[in-house]
């Protein structure tokens, strides 16, 4: 009758903790003896662990003492509790024959005192069960004494209790399911399509690592959004430079944006992925001067969403994907500073954009009306001011020669009255380059313009005098003006620097003629 009474009492306390006082089952083991519980209102961690068994000897009883701590600290690391109170509760017919009382005179500690555990062990004997039981600060109701019961009865009720706590676990771990299955990642597989479709497009027409279908196609380049067209923030979203970075961020958007999607809605997605990839653009518009393209921005800012939804929901954050995301993410930024060909600066807006862009949406589950209004006042203040800054900013990052890249590609496609409206356009950029002066005069050579190809092309060997193209180009200039002697000094030059250059040879013979 002894254990039949403490299989009662062990059922009537997890059904108190659970039922009556909110707790979380973590775990019940397959023979039910054992229950994992975590108190989630707590300001400090706490987990228990209600353990019904009877144990003969202290020994046995201080093994699974230590054992249990070493997995409350795994739980605790697991949770990402920096700290944690433990209770390890045991419910016993008796205690151990041989001694036993001083393995539970001082909690138990692991990692420099991070996680604490309390032991206790109750005894079906009344005195001492009353006295565990205030120490615990727990108060169970009997609604009928167990003296008064019969063994059927009690059985009954031990079934009830512990369906009661069975279903209540049951129906707290549906509702979190249900958290993260709100919606249907359909704009996500849009939005893959998009980018697949916009890549194939680039490939098909001239290439997606090429400067100039990137430019046509929409990416952001800044000399043309200053020009007016704002819209390439919105379209270098969709574009990608190159078979890896199309394949990665597809990757990265199908597992980011399906999750995300799940949790926040088609709508709220739609609006959290616009408004990240947006800042992101707006950020490397600001910071930095390369062309750019590519989902990034918008895929962390689904970071960013995820990191909202860990600020709302931290305990089932961590304890579903919270230290993946975290872990993910910051070697994502780490990367964007080490390697300089990456755009921090959209990943980083993007992050933000998205983080903002769910305070303005909130979760399905929650509708404060003044804070959205206010977060998306936020947002738009916040992406204006960036956007000025981006207007006066002229310590951008990265390489000019991204804006020679894309004149000589433009050149290469007899582009000649494009090639020169960009490279006069880059004018008050003082790019004192031989490069950009050497491009220069070779479109004003074709647009006829003779006198002043002559002064750039002179630019650019005073800048470097072994440019024997520069050198070359000058002699042809002579050579149709009629400078015979300057053709004659500029193809000599040319030829010191590259000797055995077809056309410079050619040419000097002619002019020997």
């Amino acid at each position: 009758m002894d254990a039949l009474q403490q299989d009662f009492f062990y059922w009537q306390l997890v059904h108190h903790l659970v039922i009556q006082k909110g707790m979380r089952v973590i775990e019940v083991n397959p023979r039910y003896n054992e229950v994992w519980l975590e108190e989630e209102d707590d300001k400090l961690p706490k987990v228990i662990r209600v353990l019904r068994v009877d144990m003969n000897w202290s020994n046995r009883l201080k093994d699974d003492m230590q054992a249990t701590l070493v997995k409350f600290n795994d739980l605790r690391r697991q949770l990402s509790f920096r700290k944690m109170v433990a209770e390890n509760i045991y419910v016993s017919t008796y205690g151990p024959v041989d001694s036993w009382e001083h393995l539970f005179l001082e909690p138990l500690t692991v990692g420099q005192h991070k996680t604490v555990m309390h032991s206790y062990l109750i005894e079906a004997d009344y005195d001492k069960k009353a006295r565990e039981l205030k120490r615990l600060h727990l108060f169970l109701m009997n609604t009928k004494p167990i003296e008064d019961m019969f063994i059927e009865e009690i059985e009954v009720e031990i079934r009830r209790l512990r369906t009661e706590v069975l279903t209540k676990a049951e129906e707290r771990l549906h509702a979190e399911q249900s958290i993260f299955t709100y919606g249907k990642p359909v704009l996500t597989y849009f939005f893959l399509l998009a980018v697949a479709i916009m890549f194939g497009v680039l490939e098909w027409n001239g290439g997606s690592m090429r400067i100039a279908t990137l430019i046509e196609y929409g990416a952001k380049y800044n000399p043309l959004i200053e020009a007016g067209e704002y819209w390439r923030l919105i379209t270098a979203m969709f574009l990608h430079i190159g078979f890896i970075h199309f394949f990665m961020n597809s990757l990265a958007l199908f597992y980011l944006g399906s999750a995300v999607e799940k949790i926040f809605g088609s709508l709220r997605f739609l609006f959290i992925y616009m408004i990240a990839g947006i800042f992101g653009s707006i950020s490397s518009y600001a910071f930095n001067e390369q062309v750019a393209a590519g989902a990034s921005g918008a895929i962390f800012g689904c970071f960013g969403a995820l990191l909202f939804f860990g600020v709302n929901h931290r305990k089932l954050f961590f304890r579903t994907m919270g230290m993946s995301v975290i872990v993910i993410l910051i070697i994502n930024i780490s990367l964007g500073f080490l390697v300089p060909m990456i755009d921090n600066s959209a990943h980083i807006g993007g992050l933000i954009g998205g983080f903002l862009a769910s305070f303005v949406v909130q979760l399905p589950s929650q509708n404060v009306r003044m804070r959205q209004f206010l977060f998306f006042i936020i947002v738009v203040i916040l992406g204006y001011g960036l956007f000025t800054f981006g207007m006066i900013n002229d310590q951008k990052a990265g390489e000019p020669m991204i804006h020679l890249q894309f004149a000589q590609e433009l050149l290469e496609e007899e582009e000649y009255e494009e090639a020169y409206s960009l490279l006069l356009s880059l004018e008050e950029r003082n790019l004192d380059l031989p490069e950009y002066y050497f491009l220069l005069g070779f479109t004003e050579v074709h647009l006829r313009n003779l006198k002043d190809a002559e002064k750039n092309f002179i630019r650019t060997v005073e800048l470097r005098p072994e440019f024997h193209e520069a050198h070359y180009n000058l002699a042809l200039i002579y050579v149709q003006i009629d400078e015979t002697e300057k053709a004659f000094q500029a193809v000599n030059q040319a030829l010191i620097y590259s000797p055995e250059k077809e056309p410079y040879v050619q040419l000097k013979e002619k002019l020997k003629r």
